[in-house]
C-alpha cells in the first residue's frame, strides 16, 4: 500500500499538465502514486498522461473515461486509489515538493484525519501577483474545537480541496465521495467532511500554488448556475442547522446565500447569456424576493468589499436593473484594466 494517492482529473489542459505531473513526481520522501484520470479530453492531455505513465508504470496510473466532470473523475481516482491519505490537485496547478512528506508526518504524529496547509495564489503569466495565504487556527482536536474556530476556518478557502488532505479511511468510513454536478461539487463534498470531522491538523506553511487562468470554468456562463450554486448554500445551512448553530453562524449563512446571487448576477451579464435585458431583471428580482429578503438582508449586516457592498445595497434597494449594469460595468472594466483594476482592489481589500 502507497502512503498516499495523488488523485488528478484532466480535461484539456495539455499546456499546463506536465508541470503538475512533475510536481507530483518531485515529491521527496513519501512513496505515492499517481492517479491520472483523463475525463474525456480531445487536446492531447491523454497522450500526455499516457506517455508520462509508459515512463513511470510504477508510480502512475492513467483512467480514461467519457467526459462526465471532475466529481465523478475523482471518484473514480478514489475507488482505484491504495493510499492510507488522499491528496486532489488540480491539473492546472503546481506544489511544493515538501508538501506530502511535511503533511503525511505531521497527520500521522497527530492520529488526525484532515491536514490543511498554507497556499499561493497567482495568475497564470503573473509571477508577480502572487500572494501567500496561510491558515490562522490553532490545532483543533474536537469536533467541538472545530466548531468553536469555524468562522477562521471558514475564511480559509474552506472548500477548495488542494490545500487539504485527508485520511482515506475516513472517508471509506463516511461514504463521502464526489457528486456528478459540474459546478461546486467540491464544496459539496468538504461539507460533508466537515459534518463528520473530529479533529484537525493546521500546517501554517505554504506548499501549494494556485494559478487562476483567464477562460476557468467559473467564468463561463452556465443555463444551470443559480440551481448548483443555491445546492452549496442550501448544504452549508443544513450543516449549521445539524450542529445546532445556524443562530451563531447566520452571518455565515447569509454569506453563502449572497454567493449564490452574486455568481448568478455575473452569469446573467455574461456575453453568452441569451435572457433579454428585461428576462435578467425579471429573474435577478425573483431570486432577491426568494432568498434575498429571507435568507440574506435579515443577517448581512455589513460588507467590507466596496463593490460587493453597492451590488447588496442596490439589491436590497429593489434595483436589479442597477445590480446587472454594476456587475456588467465591473467586468468590462476589469477586462478591459486588469493591471490598474488589480491595483485598486488590492488596495480596498488592505
Amino acid at each position: 500500500m502507497f502512503d498516499v494517492s495523488i488523485i488528478m482529473p484532466v480535461y484539456n489542459v495539455k499546456e499546463h499538465l506536465p508541470r503538475a505531473i512533475e510536481s507530483a513526481l518531485a515529491q521527496k520522501k513519501v512513496i505515492g502514486e499517481i492517479i491520472l484520470v483523463n475525463d474525456g479530453s480531445t487536446d492531447g492531455s491523454k497522450e500526455v498522461c499516457e506517455a508520462y505513465a509508459e515512463k513511470e508504470p510504477l508510480l502512475i496510473t492513467v483512467i480514461n473515461q467519457e467526459n462526465q466532470g471532475s466529481g465523478p473523475a475523482r471518484n473514480a481516482g478514489l475507488k482505484a486509489a491504495t493510499g492510507k491519505f488522499i491528496y486532489f490537485a488540480d491539473p492546472d496547478d503546481y506544489f511544493n515538493d515538501r508538501l506530502l512528506a511535511d503533511n503525511i508526518t505531521l497527520a500521522k504524529k497527530r492520529q488526525t484525519d484532515l491536514v490543511v496547509f498554507g497556499y499561493t495564489q497567482e495568475k497564470a503569466g503573473n509571477p508577480a501577483s502572487r500572494e501567500m495565504r496561510l491558515p490562522n487556527l490553532p490545532q483543533m482536536d474536537t469536533q467541538r474545537a472545530f466548531r468553536k474556530h469555524f468562522r477562521n476556518f471558514y475564511h480559509f478557502s474552506p472548500y477548495a480541496l488542494w490545500n487539504k488532505m485527508y485520511r482515506k479511511d475516513f472517508l471509506t468510513k463516511h461514504n463521502i465521495s464526489f457528486g456528478s454536478q459540474k459546478q461546486g461539487q467540491d464544496a459539496l463534498f468538504n461539507i460533508e467532511v466537515f459534518k463528520h470531522i473530529d479533529s484537525v491538523t493546521v500546517n501554517r506553511k505554504p506548499y501549494y500554488h494556485y494559478v487562476t487562468h483567464e477562460g476557468s470554468a467559473v467564468n463561463r456562463y452556465r443555463p444551470n448556475r443559480f440551481k448548483l450554486e443555491l445546492a452549496i448554500a442550501q448544504s452549508f445551512e443544513q450543516l449549521m442547522e445539524n450542529w445546532c448553530e445556524d443562530d451563531t453562524f447566520s452571518d455565515l449563512i447569509a454569506e453563502e446565500y449572497f454567493n449564490v446571487i452574486y455568481l448568478e448576477t455575473a452569469n446573467l451579464v455574461h456575453p453568452d447569456c441569451p435572457f433579454t435585458t428585461e428576462e435578467k431583471v425579471e429573474h435577478l428580482s425573483a431570486i432577491w424576493e426568494d432568498i434575498g429578503k429571507t435568507k440574506i438582508s435579515p443577517h448581512k449586516k455589513e460588507e467590507k468589499n466596496p463593490f460587493r457592498y453597492a451590488l447588496l445595497y442596490e439589491l436590497k434597494s429593489g434595483h436589479p436593473r442597477n445590480a446587472l449594469f454594476l456587475m456588467k460595468t465591473r467586468n468590462q472594466a476589469a477586462k478591459q484594466y486588469l493591471k490598474p483594476f488589480t491595483m485598486i482592489k488590492t488596495f480596498f481589500n488592505n
